[in-house]
């Protein structure tokens, strides 16, 4: 098992042949030659990983390129980019290649703090050249900077290499710990601007609708059980929400970090105001109320984590999720008197039918499923990203007592069927799988006859984008 552990960077991955990494490092050489003739007075950034061993590609080496890659591209935002082109899926490695205005000295600035202080930093190669500088390639030695850092021992990487001082399974196992500390020990996300956690809210809510086939939801092929909105609804209401994104954000930067608690209170009005916006864009529908609620603390919580620091974790983003939360049970379910539950919510009336606490009581747990069940499932899972994601919500849906597929059920009996439906559906192979395509094809007719849907999966699976987004887990 631990073994397996070890190598999971490199699980899935093609071994390369020397012949493969000798033409591709030709392919590399013709494309920069290409780029210096076609845009002899720019900047050519050139990015690559350093893998050591025959495996040079793997989904999660891809995982490892692709979030780093997103840091590189928002570094370079404000500059005029004449060409991007990026291959993720090459034998011998993802590489990708920008070309942009700027001193060549300032770019390579930029590519040494990256490689230096972003947590998978170690991993890439980055090249900064110019055909019109006096030396094609900018050196880190150009800058007056010591040699990059072995990653077994910290001494001088080249001199360790060409000593053979470690062997492969160490610098393997050295390369597959600082996956493990990004991806899997504590997900980490880099600092990112408002306008990029606006931009990465609002996909969420996009991904989520357009992903097919859902079942019981609405998706470009089905209305599922939701009979008075469609993909367009979810469109509109989307646009609407990205201020209220915009504002959570703002909300958690301003909170100083000893007063979480009291940051719900400002959330709420907002919350309220970005309901208003929901309504007016979908002419009454509820299409994200529930995101609202639950993306709309994430984001706070993430503005708070993110105060003064270049990067935070996913466990911190939700310890500030349960602060933000701290009161929320008792304020809207313990506390009110029993004859306030007039128009009650059906939160509200499934605590006081089944004690269920639902969405409330998910926040202020700190989202365990987004932890422990979305996020896990959308990084290991095989495939497309497509597939990828409609697994995730599965495995969501049957993680969490939805309160709207109770509310519809009638029944906290529909959760342990969901369960079954779920398990039948990772038992035929799950979304990568003919069968498992057919089984939530034929699941949707089902759930539609029913008259069910897992409307707070969905909400979980636009938590998990969301996250994935932020930490490059699922890059743009």
């Amino acid at each position: 098992m631990e073994g397996k552990k070890m190598l999971e960077l490199f699980a899935d991955g093609q071994a390369v042949t020397l012949d493969q990494v000798l033409t591709n490092r030709e392919w590399r050489s013709a494309v920069q030659q290409q780029l210096a003739i076609d845009f002899p007075d720019q900047v050519v950034l050139a990015v690559k990983l350093n893998i050591a061993g025959p495996i040079k590609n793997s989904p999660k080496i891809q995982q490892v390129f692709m979030a780093g890659w997103q840091v590189i591209q928002r570094a370079c935002a404000d500059a005029a980019i004449k060409k991007v082109y990026v291959d993720e899926q090459r034998i011998t490695g993802p590489e990708a290649f920008l070309v942009l205005d700027g001193q060549i000295k300032k770019w390579k600035q930029k590519l040494v703090h990256f490689e230096d202080n972003f947590a998978l930093g170690r991993l890439f190669d980055c090249d900064v050249m110019t055909d019109s500088a006096e030396s094609y390639q900018f050196s880190r030695r150009d800058l007056g900077l010591s040699p990059r850092p072995c990653l077994v021992c910290d001494d001088d990487a080249k001199v360790c290499a060409k000593k053979g001082r470690h062997s492969l399974a160490a610098v393997q196992a050295a390369s597959n710990q600082l996956y493990r500390n990004y991806f899997v020990t504590d997900l980490i996300l880099p600092k990112w601007s408002q306008d990029f956690v606006a931009d990465a809210a609002l996909a969420a809510c996009l991904q989520e609708v357009v992903l097919a086939p859902k079942p019981g939801l609405v998706d470009p092929l089905s209305a599922g059980a939701h009979h008075d909105m469609t993909v367009m609804t979810f469109v509109d209401s989307a646009v609407a929400l990205r201020p209220y994104f915009e504002r959570a954000f703002q909300l958690g930067q301003d909170c100083s970090q000893a007063e979480a608690m009291d940051l719900l209170k400002l959330l709420r009005p907002a919350g309220v105001e970005a309901e208003q916006a929901m309504y007016l864009a979908t002419n009454g529908v509820n299409t994200h109320k529930g995101a609202i609620f639950t993306l709309g603390i994430l984001i706070a919580a993430y503005g708070l984590a993110i105060q003064g620091k270049e990067a935070t974790t996913l466990h911190k983003v939700l310890h500030f999720v349960r602060k933000i939360s701290a009161n929320i049970l008792e304020n809207d379910l313990v506390s009110p008197n029993p004859s306030d539950w007039k128009a009650e919510t059906a939160g509200s009336y499934q605590y006081r039918t089944y004690q269920l606490t639902g969405v409330r009581g998910e926040v202020a747990a700190g989202l365990k499923a987004l932890a422990q069940v979305g996020l896990p499932t959308l990084r290991d899972r095989p495939g497309s990203m497509t597939n990828r994601l409609l697994d995730t919500l599965m495995a969501l849906a049957g993680a969490i007592q939805d309160s709207t597929l109770i509310k519809r059920a009638k029944t906290k009996a529909i959760v342990q069927q969901m369960q079954d439906w779920v398990d039948e559906f990772f038992t035929l192979g799950g979304a990568e799988t003919a069968a498992g395509q057919k089984y939530l094809t034929t699941l949707n007719q089902t759930m539609i006859e029913q008259n069910l849907s897992i409307g707070g999966a969905a909400d979980y699976l636009i938590l998990t984008i969301f996250i994935g987004r932020l930490s490059g887990l699922l890059s743009s």
